[in-house]
């Protein structure tokens, strides 16, 4: 979402499509499918950069990087390979870029910040087949972000630490978070914690805010290599952190936690000044997408699959005395 419309960015079609939010109708279509200007062959993941100047970026099968802005008229750009210098691996050291890759299991979202006209802010994961084994050192001494060099593409320096929650409780299926950066402060909202973790750029632990939503089952299988097996098993039940989003213009941080898989249950928080001030149950598998002129608008990111197609569903509401 930016400003009054809604985009929604299709894999098959290789195309953004834009919908109106007063008129609720599709008013525009950007890129297409093929190997001319403004037309890709293939993304996994399309969003506008946080922070940006309106910029989107895109990102293909092979960790190509493209960023587009629809005011120009030849805006599709090419920035090269995310480069995180696996060919000249450092196994097992977790200061290397090397060791990691683009964040995995982002089903919720991912976002990249804009820090400067030449440095973006990535969210990372560990490569297991880059380390010696998967051990308690990953939490120890592993890493969740990194900078670009946006003119190289080079993955530059990895910062960032894990919470404790992860060395009290491991497991790496649930390592992915979302994250919002207010000026030069960064909240985290990692999936398997309660809390809320607030960092002083890049990575100065301030304090942390957060409470536990209620109904959500957190008991996750602990251990550094669980099966894929007992994770398919684990996400019938268990719940997670599923968005991180502040709204600017009511000063809110949101935080989505889906309560329980099967059931699909979402619960919506909002923290003003750190302190709690909403918790209310959601519809759907929710995610809040932003506000716009006294409304927030949300999505249901699993479509109603009918005989003549799919539909998504949208929600908008108000949230009083904020």
């Amino acid at each position: 979402m930016q400003d009054s419309s809604i985009y929604f960015a299709d894999s098959y079609y290789m195309s953004i499509f834009q919908y109106d939010l007063t008129s609720l109708s599709c008013v525009n279509r950007y890129l297409n499918k093929g190997r001319g200007p403004n037309e890709l062959s293939s993304f996994l993941y399309a969003y506008p950069f946080k922070k940006g100047d309106g910029d989107w970026f895109l990102i293909d099968n092979s960790l190509g990087m493209y960023t587009y802005r629809k005011e120009d008229k030849r805006p599709l750009t090419y920035k090269g390979r995310l480069n995180f210098g696996w060919d000249n691996l450092s196994k097992d050291n977790y200061d290397s870029p090397s060791v990691y890759n683009l964040m995995e299991m982002t089903d919720f979202g991912i976002d990249f910040t804009c820090l400067n006209d030449s440095s973006i802010l990535i969210p990372i994961s560990l490569v297991n087949r880059n380390l010696n084994d998967v051990s308690k050192k990953r939490y120890a001494k592993g890493h969740v972000f990194a900078e670009v060099n946006t003119r190289s593409m080079e993955v530059k320096n990895v910062f960032g630490h894990f919470p404790q929650i992860y060395k009290e409780r491991p497991n790496p299926f649930f390592e992915f978070f979302q994250y919002e950066m207010v000026s030069d402060t960064l909240y985290i909202n990692h999936a398997a914690d309660s809390l809320i973790y607030v960092y002083k750029y890049p990575d100065e632990l301030l304090y942390t805010i957060g409470y536990e939503c209620s109904g959500i089952n957190r008991n996750y299988t602990k251990g550094y290599e669980v099966e894929m097996a007992q994770f398919k098993k684990d996400i019938q039940s268990v719940g997670l952190n599923t968005g991180l989003l502040y709204v600017k213009e009511k000063q809110l941080l949101f935080r989505t936690v889906l309560k329980n898989f099967n059931s699909r249950e979402v619960s919506l928080q909002a923290y003003l000044n750190n302190d709690l001030v909403l918790e209310a149950d959601v519809p759907g598998l929710f995610k809040l997408l932003g506000f716009w002129n006294s409304y927030f608008y949300g999505v249901d990111m699993l479509p109603k699959e009918k005989e003549d197609g799919m539909n998504f569903v949208f929600y908008r509401f108000k949230i009083e005395n904020t």
